[in-house]
This record gives structure tokens, sequence and C-alpha cells, in this order.
């Protein structure tokens, strides 16, 4: 009897892992919006989960930021998150990634428009919140190192995965 309550408790030891959300290999999708405080204005975009494993998802994502003021920019972000349960229901997850984003400037009237594209880094911090089973909404706080335009980028947005 001692014997098939050890295999008991075995077994269950063993199991716990399978009682826990298992990502590995799913997508998401979603939007999000953003400030950034070098192009001092807020920008939409669209990003995607990739889960590798069931803590490491690699998280493209793009970002654009409307012309104002004869500036604009559009941004394509290749990150990967570290994620962190806090909870069911919440998640942290630092952030580090590549940055390429692509600048525009109108000086004068009579001068020609000017584009400056530049390749960069990105750390930060994230948090995930599950709002249902399939929906969650996440927060990100990264410095974007960028050759004359460094920034903090704050973003916002939901998601939905498969």
């Amino acid at each position: 009897m001692k014997r098939t309550i050890q295999l008991l408790a075995l077994f269950m030891l063993f199991s716990i892992p399978q009682l826990f959300a298992q990502f590995e290999g799913t997508v998401g999708i979603g939007a999000h919006v953003a400030y950034g405080t070098e192009i001092n204005r807020p920008g939409v975009g669209g990003h995607l989960h990739y889960y590798r494993t069931n803590n490491l998802r690699i998280a493209p994502s793009f970002t654009y930021f409307p012309e104002i003021n004869d500036k604009g920019m559009w941004m394509v972000d290749a990150d990967a998150h570290y994620v962190l349960p806090l909870s069911i229901t919440a998640s942290l997850y630092p952030i580090g990634g590549i940055h390429y984003s692509n600048w525009v400037f109108d000086k004068n009237e009579g001068m020609p428009r000017t584009n400056k594209q530049r390749l960069g880094a990105n750390l930060g911090m994230g948090f995930q919140h599950d709002i249902s089973y399939r929906v969650r909404a996440n927060f990100e706080l990264k410095y974007q190192f960028i050759r004359d335009y460094s920034q903090v980028l704050l973003s916002a947005g939901f998601g939905f995965w498969f």
C-alpha cells in the first residue's frame, strides 16, 4: 500500500507541468498604440507573437508614426520576450531585440524630402494580462538605441492567440 501511494505521488508530481498552459508552437496576433519620445507623437501598429518554447517568444512588430510638422517615422522591431508568469493571468517579460526605422523629414518647401534609415537595438520590460482564454492585453516600456535618434518607447496593445 505504501508503495502504491508513493507511485501515485510521483505520478502526480510529474503531472504538475501538464496543469499549466502549454504555449509552445502557438501564434498570436495583435494591435498596439505607442508613443516615442524622440519622434514626440503617438503611433499605431501591429505585432505577431510566436512561442518558440513555453517561456521564450519571438515578437516582430511594425509601428507607424504619422508625419506631423514635417517629421514622420515607421519602424520594424524583432524582439525576443522571456515570459515569467506572476499568476494564472499575469506575466512579466524582459525584452531584447533589433530595430530598423525610416525617418522622414521635409526641411523647407523648396528642399527635397530627406529619409534616414537606422539600425538599432531594443531593451526593456513588458507586462501582459490575459483578459480571457484567447485574449490578452500587453504594456511595454523599452529603450531604443538608435544612432542620432535614441528614444524611450511606451506601448499598449491587445492580441489574440491561436
